[in-house]
């Protein structure tokens, strides 16, 4: 049975809850031209929007994916652009390959996928050679020529000379939209805000947030009904009280809720099953929690504590002597470090648990 709900990995329209409006507006910056930097917290659904937006334009662009995840050299971001470069095309491969590349001749490794492979030492001519690729498939394909760089913060700790270089390139090519994605919003905003930066203004900002429970509401509601489950209203309000609409763990317990209804074989869904998918989910996550926790300072604690409990002046007199903080600068320094182990966000102008699910957790033990 092909389930409701799914995490973890990219997802196409099915699947995928809300965000119309942000889709659309993706596809349009596309086929106008528009470089995007997309940037929000990890499993809010960067991925799956480009995906859909991609999917959706079919035929009418040419794209090419880079998944900067764990790049380590210059070298191998070369070979990461020039190989989904290659990827989509569909015809002879060998002439394509000499219109594609005009100073180096990489090596074409055929397995599940194409790749392509670099002389070792041919670093700094193999990326230049890299960059100029889209604007030579522009002028191949006649088709317009989507790039997207996913991770894109990782490349910033390649060498100070790469994001000019990249940028000094990327300015000249026509026909080709720049899509930059990444889950480290202090590095985005430094690359893509900060005045000495090489690709400042260089494109529109697309900040994803968690979706509001009028977007989330109707889409559970109809996963549960299409695959043969009733659930009330007041459950599904539960569910979005416990993950404050992030997709990713709301995706995650609906599937829990549905799971374990079909494994029961009853036809609705009730308060019991959520408390026992949460007991379940919460049990199974405990010892990576615990090593987090063990991991901060007795003051990140303090204010995780705070946080989780929604308290919102973090500065003011009777908060810091509450939470047994002697100054605001350690509130100050506290806020940064968690901030810098992406365990809380801010949206709408106050700070929460990045995972509602370790908000719960702290919540619990907080309470002895």
């Amino acid at each position: 049975m092909k389930a409701p709900f799914v995490y973890g990995r990219k997802v196409g329209r099915e699947h995928f809850a809300d965000r119309e409006e942000e889709v659309e507006r993706l596809k349009i910056a596309m086929m106008s031209g528009q470089n995007v930097i997309i940037y929000s917290p990890r499993r809010y659904g960067k991925s799956s929007l480009v995906g859909i937006a991609l999917e959706e334009l079919g035929k009418k662009v040419y794209p090419i994916e880079v998944d900067c995840s764990g790049v380590l050299t210059k070298k191998e971001l070369a070979e990461r652009i020039s190989s989904a470069a290659i990827r989509t095309w569909k015809g002879r491969i060998e002439e394509f390959l000499r219109k594609l590349f005009k100073t180096t001749t990489p090596r074409i490794i055929i397995g599940k996928r194409l790749s392509v492979e670099f002389v070792v030492g041919e670093e700094n001519t193999a990326l230049e050679e890299a960059l100029k690729l889209p604007k030579r498939l522009a002028e191949i394909t006649g088709k317009r020529v989507v790039v997207v760089f996913d991770e894109f913060q990782e490349v910033s700790n390649l060498g100070k000379e790469v994001l000019p270089k990249m940028r000094a390139e990327f300015q000249k090519h026509k026909g080709v939209t720049y899509v930059f994605v990444g889950s480290k919003q202090g590095m985005m905003r430094e690359i893509f805000q900060s005045p000495s930066s090489p690709f400042y203004n260089f494109g529109m900002h697309m900040i994803l947030k968690r979706i509001p429970e009028g977007k989330f509401k109707p889409f559970i509601e109809n996963k549960f009904k299409e695959s043969g489950f009733e659930i009330d209203d007041e459950l599904i309000d539960s569910v979005l009280r416990i993950t404050k609409g992030h997709p990713h763990y709301t995706q995650m317990l609906c599937y829990r809720l549905w799971l374990n209804a079909l494994l029961s074989k009853r036809g609705g869904i009730s308060g019991e099953d959520l408390e026992k998918a949460l007991e379940e989910i919460l049990n199974e996550t405990a010892e990576f929690f615990e090593e987090m926790w063990d991991s901060l300072t007795i003051n990140q604690r303090r204010l995780l504590v705070a946080i989780a409990r929604n308290e919102s002046d973090l500065y003011s007199r009777d908060f810091l002597n509450r939470y047994g903080f002697e100054r605001a600068s350690t509130v100050q320094a506290a806020l940064r470090a968690l901030k810098e182990k992406e365990l809380i966000v801010r949206e709408n102008g106050k700070y929460l648990i990045e995972n509602p699910l370790f908000e719960l957790w702290i919540l619990k033990v907080s309470e002895g």
